[in-house]
C-alpha cells in the first residue's frame, strides 16, 4: 500500500468516517420464547447502554427451527433492538449438517452449497418482507469456515464461487454488506489460513475471525499467530474483525458450554482488534447483563 493511501485511512478512522462495530451475537434458541418482551426490550436498552452499537442474529432459520410463527417473533425481537438503539445484522439459515455435507463428492458439494444461498435469500426476503430494508444493517451468512475443509484449490474456487455468488443476489436486496465468520484449529499454518481470509475478501463478503478463547484448541501464543496473521492492518485482503469468545467449552462429547468466570470475561471484553476493525462478541447469552435472563445452561 502507498504512502498516500496509507495517509488516507489514517484519516479516516481519526475522522470518523471509518466506524468499527462494537457488536455482539446472539444465537436465538427456542427457549428464548419464554421471555418476556418487556425483559428483552431492557436487554436490549442494557446492551445499548454498555456502548454495544449492533446485535447480530447468528441465523433466523436452523434447519427445521424457527417457523412462520417464531419468525414473526424473532421480527419483534430484532425491532426491540432497534428500538433501543443498536444497528441489526441479520443472519439466515443455517444447515445443522453443513460439515457433514462438505465431505460430498465435488458436484454433489456444488449443487449443495447453491442450494445453501437459496435458501438464504429466501431468508432475507422474508425479513425484508417483514421489517423492512430500513430496519436491516447487514446479512450474515451462518456457515462458519473452517481451516480444514477448504484447503484444496477445488474446495476453494467452490468456496469463492459460493459466497460471490450468495453476496451479490444478497446485495441486490437492498445494497446492504454481508458478512460471514472463520475459525482456525491449527489444520492450517497461520500465513495458509491468511491467504484463505484473502481468498474471501475477494468475494465481497466480509468475514470476522473467531479467536478460539472458549474453544480452547490452541495455546493463546498459537491463537495469537492466527489472529495477527488474519487480521493483520499491513495485509491486503486481512479480516475484517475479531469474534471475541465469552464461553468455556465443557467436557463431554456433544457441545455444551458455560460463561467463562467474570474476571475472564472482563479480561474479553477489554480486547480491541487492531487499527479500528469489527470487535464483536459471542455471545449475548454469556454476557454478565444476560445472567438472568437468557439461559445458558
Amino acid at each position: 500500500m502507498s504512502k498516500l493511501r496509507y495517509f488516507l485511512l489514517g484519516i479516516m478512522l481519526m475522522s470518523g468516517w471509518a466506524q468499527a462495530m462494537n457488536a455482539v451475537i446472539w444465537q436465538p434458541q427456542a427457549r428464548d420464547a419464554q421471555l418476556g418482551e418487556a425483559q428483552w426490550q431492557a436487554l436490549m436498552v442494557k446492551l445499548h447502554q454498555q456502548g454495544f452499537d449492533t446485535l447480530v442474529l447468528q441465523w433466523t432459520r436452523y434447519g427445521e427451527a424457527f417457523n412462520d410463527v417464531q419468525q414473526q417473533a424473532l421480527f419483534k425481537r430484532a425491532l426491540a433492538a432497534r428500538g433501543a438503539g443498536l444497528k441489526l445484522i441479520v443472519g439466515l439459515n443455517s444447515d445443522p449438517e453443513f460439515f457433514t455435507r462438505q465431505r460430498q463428492p465435488q458436484a454433489s458439494l456444488e449443487r449443495y452449497l447453491t442450494r445453501l444461498g437459496n435458501q438464504d435469500v429466501f431468508q432475507a426476503d422474508g425479513w425484508l418482507k417483514g421489517i423492512g430494508a430500513e430496519a436491516i444493517d447487514g446479512w450474515y451468512m451462518s456457515a462458519e469456515i473452517d481451516d480444514l475443509n477448504w484447503r484444496s484449490p477445488e474446495m476453494r474456487a467452490a468456496l469463492t464461487h459460493w459466497l460471490t455468488q450468495t453476496r451479490q443476489r444478497l446485495q441486490r436486496r437492498g445494497g446492504k454488506p454481508v458478512y460471514i465468520s472463520s475459525f482456525f484449529a491449527g489444520n492450517m499454518a497461520p500465513q495458509s489460513y491468511q491467504a484463505l481470509m484473502a481468498d474471501i475478501s475477494t468475494t465481497g463478503v466480509r468475514v470476522w475471525v473467531q479467536d478460539g478463547a472458549g474453544v480452547a484448541k490452541l495455546s493463546p501464543a498459537q491463537r495469537a499467530l492466527y489472529l495477527d496473521a488474519s487480521v493483520s492492518c499491513e495485509t491486503a485482503g486481512a479480516a475484517q474483525g475479531i469474534v471475541y469468545e465469552l464461553f468455556s467449552v465443557l467436557p463431554g462429547k456433544t457441545f455444551r458450554a458455560q460463561p467463562m468466570p467474570d474476571s475472564a470475561i472482563r479480561q474479553q471484553l477489554a480486547r480491541t482488534p487492531p487499527c479500528g476493525k469489527d470487535r464483536v462478541f459471542f455471545s449475548l447469552r454469556y454476557l454478565p447483563l444476560a445472567h438472568g435472563t437468557l439461559r445458558h445452561d
